[in-house]
């Protein structure tokens, strides 16, 4: 059951649910993932970035899948930087599935060009040689169409 509070006679006003707190926390630390995680990518696919910058902060899928994008291209071309204006990202959405995981969609920029970007973030456990173990959101799904 819902309290209901009454600022005027005649008006009601549903209670304010609370903007901080586990769900706006993770949602924000998700964004931030997102959109540090995909300059990286666009910087690598420019050649502005060196791909092994992506290994600790996306899934071995999404590494392979990046990696093959980058082998498609002539091996002279793909260690040059791609000439003309930088891709930049333009917009980033969240949907949050739940607090260890959402969907994220967007668009980037070259130039006149617009291409989507879409895929999955996930609040993962890394384990490294000889450290704790910790918890760190990771891409794990990637498309720019």
């Amino acid at each position: 059951m819902s309290t209901v509070t009454r600022d005027r006679p005649g008006t009601t006003q549903e209670p304010r649910r609370s903007t901080t707190g586990p769900p706006v926390e993770a949602a924000r630390a998700a964004r931030g993932c997102v959109i540090a995680v995909l300059q990286r990518i666009v910087e690598v696919l420019d050649g502005r970035r060196p791909s092994e910058h992506l290994s600790p902060v996306v899934t071995v899928e999404v590494f392979e899948q990046i990696a093959l994008a980058l082998r498609k291209r002539e091996d002279d071309v793909a260690r040059a930087p791609v000439r003309g204006p930088a891709v930049r990202l333009r917009r980033i959405h969240l949907q949050m599935v739940s607090l260890r995981a959402a969907n994220y969609f967007g668009t980037v920029e070259r130039g006149a060009r617009t291409r989507a970007v879409a895929g999955r973030v996930e609040l993962r456990t890394v384990r490294s040689p000889g450290r704790p173990a910790i918890e760190r959101w990771m891409l794990t799904e990637f498309a720019i169409l």
